[in-house]
């Protein structure tokens, strides 16, 4: 039976443009850094998706993989999620600094597409630095066991990355990210729920690793602490709590 925790009013909503402004505010202050503006010591051997160095060469980058994350047992009881999430990512390059990321998010009943604009500098010969905003679209559709449940919703994620390159070929990452529900609406049955009130989401915390791996391809192994009101793979348990759930996710990805 579909588990209804009813959504409160939180005192900490937040303009829709609230991302993009920070977004643009941060890529402003690094346009002003006098800093190299190519590192050509980094060789194309060195793909990577998370890691924040721009694309100098390449047009395009992608990768596929999966995501697996679990849902905390004090709020879904009985239910508990560890279905594997298809991941496929794209970058398209637009100029020497500024990236197209792309990611779409696929399950059998529910998926996730994601795009926006990312920009990277690098700080230092070891050090670099991004910074993005980008919009998002999920969909669920759940007509199982008597079940007639549909959902959909827009969420918008305001994000930066530290990465640090080593000397033995790897690449280290740490992400910030914090997110804000913009639109949700879904039906059950005759019953119908819609919201247009924009609500601070919550944070995601990401440690990505990126190496060689075989045959001149590369491996992406990530950890992300995401630690929300809503989760999207949720829906069909919930539309949001009252308090940010904790839901620990891996991230693994072969750069193509």
């Amino acid at each position: 039976m579909k588990k209804v925790i009813k959504p409160s009013k939180l005192k900490n909503n937040i303009p829709v443009s609230y991302g993009r402004f920070i977004f643009l505010l941060l890529a402003a202050i690094n346009l002003s850094i006098t800093t190299s503006a190519q590192d050509t010591s980094f060789q194309s051997k060195h793909a990577a998706i998370f890691f924040p160095y721009p694309m100098y060469k390449e047009k395009w980058r992608s990768s596929i993989g999966f995501t697996l994350m679990t849902t905390p047992e004090d709020i879904t009881e009985e239910v508990r999620l560890r279905v594997p999430c298809g991941d496929y990512r794209l970058l398209r390059r637009i100029n020497n600094h500024f990236i197209l990321d792309s990611r779409l998010w696929f399950q059998v009943l529910q998926n996730h597409l994601s795009t926006g604009i990312r920009y990277s500098k690098p700080l230092s010969k070891n050090l670099y630095f991004s910074a993005g905003d980008d919009i998002g679209f999920w969909f669920g559709v759940l007509k199982l066991g008597g079940f007639n449940s549909k959902a959909s919703g827009v969420l918008n994620y305001s994000h930066v990355s530290l990465g640090y390159k080593t000397k033995k070929d790897l690449l280290i990452t740490f992400k910030a990210q914090v997110s804000v529900n913009l639109h949700y609406q879904a039906v059950n049955g005759a019953d119908k729920f819609s919201s247009e009130q924009a609500y601070y989401n919550g944070e995601t915390f990401t440690l990505a690793l990126e190496q060689p791996f075989y045959n001149k391809k590369h491996l992406t192994l990530a950890i992300s602490a995401i630690n929300n009101y809503f989760y999207w793979q949720t829906w069909a348990l919930f539309y949001k709590t009252n308090r940010k759930v904790f839901y620990p996710q891996i991230t693994v990805g072969f750069i193509l």
